[in-house]
């Protein structure tokens, strides 16, 4: 498959695959979670390696110590950073302030690689982000989200503002919304009853949910 690289005159992509939360409603760590034939952070991480430079995974101390050695380079989140904001700001903290970051959450396991084409395909870099929408079509989704170097300072803002909420901060600033090919891939997995449901849509073998193109 040809990557799709964005061109030099714009800030590099780099890729965050958000795996830190404690996933408290689900009972086990949902990013290990196994839908496609390996665990979903991996998947995602495989996912994004195609159209970034290099891809890292966000994750919590524990996940650092038992992912240890692994092929996947790691953020471990700021501890002295709270709220969802957490990954993509020790990110920009830790790792580069001067590239762009391509920062998925890790409970999408519908998510497809045309999707993310999709949204690289037609990011803007001169915008904060670029953002599907979300499956109300109302409001920008932050799960997954192209955020350019200009979004690290507009986070620092909103923290002091005490607004530390990437939906928020999209919505205050130009971005460049997009509407996704089939919304269910923007379904969280969150509970059980939720991989259950995934998982009968997603048939053996497939590692996409069946396309039904939106108008």
């Amino acid at each position: 498959m040809t990557s799709t690289k964005p061109p030099e005159s714009t800030p590099p992509l780099l890729g965050l695959v958000l795996a830190g939360g404690r996933s408290t409603r689900m009972g086990v760590d949902k990013s290990t979670i196994n839908y496609h034939g390996k665990p979903q952070f991996e998947y995602v991480y495989d996912l994004l390696a195609t159209y970034c430079d290099e891809v890292f995974l966000s994750v919590n101390a524990e996940q650092a110590v038992r992912l240890a050695g692994s092929r996947f380079t790691q953020i471990e989140d700021d501890a002295a950073v709270a709220g969802p904001l957490v990954g993509i700001l020790t990110a920009f903290q830790n790792r580069s302030a001067d590239h762009a970051w391509l920062a998925v959450v890790c409970d999408l396991p519908l998510l497809s690689e045309q999707s993310i084409r999709k949204l690289v395909s037609n990011r803007k870099p001169d915008k904060l982000a670029t953002v599907f929408r979300d499956s109300d079509h109302q409001f920008p989704d932050p799960s997954v989200c192209i955020w350019e170097p200009a979004a690290y300072p507009a986070i620092l803002r909103a923290i002091e503002e005490g607004k530390p909420y990437p939906r928020t901060i999209l919505m205050q600033h130009e971005i460049e919304l997009l509407v996704i090919d089939d919304v269910r891939e923007l379904t969280n997995a969150n509970t059980p009853d939720d991989v259950i449901t995934v998982q009968k849509r997603l048939k053996p073998g497939q590692t996409n949910p069946d396309k039904r193109k939106r108008n």
